[in-house]
């Protein structure tokens, strides 16, 4: 007897690292999420901070010179952010789906950069021929 696992209506995933490896993860994770059903709906950065903690122990340690130093570095450098993404599951017919993950079985042309079919032999916008 086969059991399916029911799916997740609404998934939350969190990227954590400077917006710009964050956003990065997003774009590769996203293609894996699209052939699940899951479309992204909600994003949201948020950057990073220091807790409460290391403020108090940077003022404590302000009598040392080595105090002043990590308050200014605490100041300066801003720790890794979070970006959460809700994904939402879209029932879609099976041809759109096909149609969607059809845009990505692409290569680029050397020639003139732009997008060709994966299988094609010739650039249909420059006629460059592609070499097997």
């Amino acid at each position: 007897m086969k059991t399916e696992k029911k799916k997740q209506k609404v998934i939350v995933k969190n990227y954590k690292g400077t917006q710009s490896d964050a956003a990065r993860y997003f774009k590769r994770d996203s293609l894996k999420m699209v052939e699940k059903g899951y479309y992204p709906t909600i994003q949201n950065w948020s950057p990073g901070s220091y807790g409460c903690g290391s403020f108090i122990l940077a003022l404590l340690l302000c009598f040392i010179l080595i105090g002043i130093l990590v308050f200014i570095y605490m100041l300066i450098v801003k720790p890794d952010g979070t970006l959460s993404v809700t994904y939402e599951l879209k029932k879609e017919n099976k041809e759109i789906v096909e149609n969607k993950t059809k845009k990505l079985k692409e290569k680029e042309c050397p020639e003139c950069a732009e997008m060709v079919k994966e299988k094609a032999k010739i650039c249909r916008f420059c006629r460059h021929e592609f070499i097997n």
